[in-house]
């Protein structure tokens, strides 16, 4: 049936694409910074034997290093992969910090692409990678609508360029890297507002990733896959 590996794993979205594909029957490699204070994604792996954890923080080298090492040595190709981990810092114009942009980019592009690099190798022949942005990193939408979210938004553009260069670089391969926007979610970072549920939401990017080909490769689109301008 394949392997998925799924970063940021522990709650939200990355939960929610655990839970579902390991119902599938799906290998799942659930991967998060804290994986024993992860007290959801603990109660998953008492329920499904086909699903592990290991420990990534997406700014530690050392741990990029130690879980491609445990790929290689456990022969395992990566059938998806998907690169949920992110973080979401408000702050509004006139109270912006390096900190929290260095913070931002730090984890959703640097710690993407080290992701990428790392474990691009494991991928299997017809792998896919599925880089999750948002509609806020559409140079086209102008950054209307943008609340307090200015290094992310600016993130999430800059991921944009990550998954259309890592196109690129399998694109003699029959591997596929798309840029995919799970929508308004309702999760700790999307707020109760939100005009979708988690599990709605998984649920479309699976079909839509199951549905992906080597020509779809640098796409960004939304989470039925349909093309987001840039």
């Amino acid at each position: 049936m394949g392997v998925v590996l799924i970063t940021g794993a522990n709650r939200g979205i990355g939960l929610e694409f655990v839970r579902q594909y390991a119902e599938e029957g799906i290998e799942v490699i659930a991967t998060c910074k804290r994986p024993d204070e992860a007290k959801a994604l603990i109660l998953l792996t008492d329920k499904f034997p086909n699903l592990s954890v290991e420990k990534l923080d997406m700014n530690s080298d050392e741990d990029l290093k130690v879980l491609r090492l445990t790929l290689e040595k456990s022969d395992i190709q990566l059938d998806i992969l998907v690169s949920n981990a992110g973080v979401l810092l408000k702050e509004s114009f006139g109270e912006w910090t390096r900190q929290s942009f260095v913070d931002t980019f730090d984890i959703n592009v640097i710690g993407a692409a080290m992701l990428a690099q790392s474990l691009i190798p494991s991928l299997s022949p017809n792998g896919k990678i599925v880089q999750l942005s948002s509609r806020l990193g559409s140079l086209d939408f102008g950054g209307e609508g943008i609340i307090d979210a200015d290094s992310y938004s600016m993130s999430k553009a800059a991921l944009n360029m990550l998954a259309t260069r890592l196109a690129v670089i399998v694109k003699e391969s029959s591997q596929c890297v798309v840029s995919m926007s799970p929508g308004w979610v309702a999760t700790d970072m999307g707020g109760t507002a939100a005009t979708l549920q988690v599990n709605e939401s998984v649920f479309k990017m699976r079909r839509s990733i199951g549905a992906l080909t080597p020509s779809d490769s640098g796409r960004f689109i939304d989470n039925q896959g349909n093309p987001l301008p840039w």
